[in-house]
């Protein structure tokens, strides 16, 4: 039996509880919007999802007492944080992952054939613009774009490279990638579950060093992003 803490619990933490309850030989010990140090040792694996601000303190404690953790993206405000936190967690012999829950989409593989690094690329998502945009939405696609992503990058905000990132404010929301609907997952995909099942029980469609690759790649260009937004 696998015992799991939730730290953090708003509108998307109760998406988290709702599926860790699905999930087979998983014990859900306790959640917390507070003090939860007193409560590490009651369990195995800590959920994080609380603001990102509180990422690295909160996974850096977690790692110090020993345990596993899965943390919602982004994961730190910046490329050092995260450098500094997967090496701590390679000292400890502690498991980390960060949510990547649009790689478990039926529709990544279709995306991946498609992209090619000479032709021009449209990300669209049209939903309600936050502060936090950046964060929420660009790192899904940041993600999910890697094979074209992981060497030199130009940033020229809203364009990286050949891809052209449209991000708006209507009514009905709607996600698109290259031509491709990310907006609700085909057929019975549940790639929520499919990603939790597979962290906790380690499976085979969890590629642990990948998640890595991504989680750093694109924390490194949201850092240029935000530097050239402010420029």
């Amino acid at each position: 039996m696998i015992n799991v803490g939730l730290i953090g619990y708003g509108n998307w933490g109760r998406v988290i509880h709702s599926k860790l309850k699905s999930v087979s030989n998983v014990k859900f010990i306790c959640r917390s919007n507070g003090t939860y140090e007193d409560k590490l040792d009651l369990v195995d694996w800590v959920f994080v999802v609380t603001p990102d601000d509180t990422h690295y303190d909160i996974v850096k404690t977690c790692i110090l007492n020993g345990k596993n953790i899965f943390c919602e993206k982004p994961f730190t405000a910046n490329f050092k944080q995260a450098m500094s936190l997967y090496g701590l967690a390679k000292t400890h012999g502690v498991k980390l992952y960060v949510d990547d829950v649009f790689n478990f989409r039926n529709e990544l593989k279709e995306l991946h054939d498609s992209i090619d690094r000479d032709i021009e690329i449209k990300v669209v998502w049209n939903t309600l613009k936050s502060k936090n945009y950046l964060n929420r939405l660009v790192y899904h696609n940041l993600y999910m774009l890697y094979p074209i992503l992981n060497s030199e990058v130009n940033v020229q905000w809203p364009k990286i490279n050949n891809i052209t990132f449209e991000y708006g404010v209507v009514d009905k929301k709607y996600h698109e990638v290259n031509g491709i609907d990310f907006t609700h997952s085909s057929g019975n995909n549940d790639a929520l579950f499919d990603m939790i099942n597979g962290v906790l029980h380690d499976n085979n469609n969890v590629d642990w060093d990948y998640n890595k690759q991504i989680t750093l790649n694109s924390e490194k260009i949201l850092e240029r992003i935000k530097r050239d937004i402010n420029d």
